[in-house]
């Protein structure tokens, strides 16, 4: 794949049309924080734009915080109930945001289940999901999760007497030990992905548009474990992608930007699907707002 890295001060244009434009992100003021915005074209084998934040956890400037919709049960099988991502960034420590986990609706009394997936539609996730020590999903050990301990340093797979302060879960691991460990078939959809270094020291957050005849038209598993090596990874995992896939980044206004074109449409413009969580990067205690 050939990529063209392109500015990284971008604008949102519009909620109904979300994609950046030049001029909008404080770049050196998250720079300072050890957070790095790019946008990469590719051009073959087809078109794709390729959003890009690169985290230094070692600076100890930033901690990851899982936001849930309301639980809409209490104790009742739904675990989440979907709301528009941006309400789950409106806290004003949020630097940057990506989704995670994937889920489902409920059956109806005739099995039939909603994937018109609306705002305050009550799902389940699946997958290890939570914030602050408690699990709002639970799963056996799996190396599909993504997770944060008490210092911030990022995991990839848990077992049974590991104790995650922040915890998702994608679809599982695309690249380990510097290795593939998909195969080079598959369809090309928008796609989400987190990866790291070696030394767990450094978070990539990946968002791949999709689905966008001749402006971004998406990637298969192969690929995206490929543009995941090819950005310094030692591993990664696929998470959540489709109409899902969303990355939002602070802007030079102090309010959360959404980063890509999200594939979802509402009458030819484009619609930002709710989810049941999201990922964030918030300012550490001990950083000035």
């Amino acid at each position: 794949m050939k990529f063209i890295a392109l500015s990284i001060t971008l604008l949102l244009a519009s909620c109904q049309s979300p994609l950046a434009e030049p001029g909008g992100t404080d770049a050196l003021k998250l720079n300072e924080l050890g957070i790095k915005y790019s946008l990469k074209q590719s051009t073959e084998p087809i078109p794709n734009r390729i959003h890009v934040l690169q985290i230094n956890l070692s600076f100890n400037k930033v901690k990851p915080k899982v936001a849930f919709g309301a639980d809409p049960d209490g104790d009742g099988p739904a675990e989440v109930s979907l709301t528009d991502p941006r309400k789950l960034a409106a806290n004003p420590a949020v630097l940057a945001f990506i989704n995670t986990n994937p889920w489902d609706s409920f059956p109806n009394a005739q099995g039939k289940k909603n994937r018109s997936w609306y705002a305050g539609q009550p799902v389940d996730i699946h997958g290890l999901a939570g914030t602050q020590g408690k699990m709002r999903s639970t799963m056996a050990p799996n190396n599909a999760s993504v997770w944060f301990d008490t210092k911030g340093k990022v995991h990839f797979g848990h077992q049974p007497n590991d104790k995650p302060q922040e915890a998702t879960t994608g679809f599982g691991l695309i690249l380990s030990k510097g290795k593939l460990t998909v195969n080079s078939r598959g369809a090309r959809h928008p796609r989400t992905a987190m990866g790291t270094n070696q030394k767990g020291t450094i978070l990539w957050m990946v968002v791949v548009d999709g689905r966008q005849q001749r402006y971004s038209e998406g990637m298969n598993m192969y690929e995206l474990a490929s543009l995941m090596k090819e950005l310094g990874c030692w591993t990664a995992t696929n998470m959540d992608g489709g109409g899902s896939s969303i990355m939002g980044l602070m802007g030079k206004d102090g309010k959360i930007k959404i980063m890509n074109r999200p594939s979802d449409r509402s009458f030819g413009r484009v619609k930002i699907r709710p989810l049941p969580m999201i990922l964030t990067i918030t300012k550490s205690k001990n950083q000035k707002k």
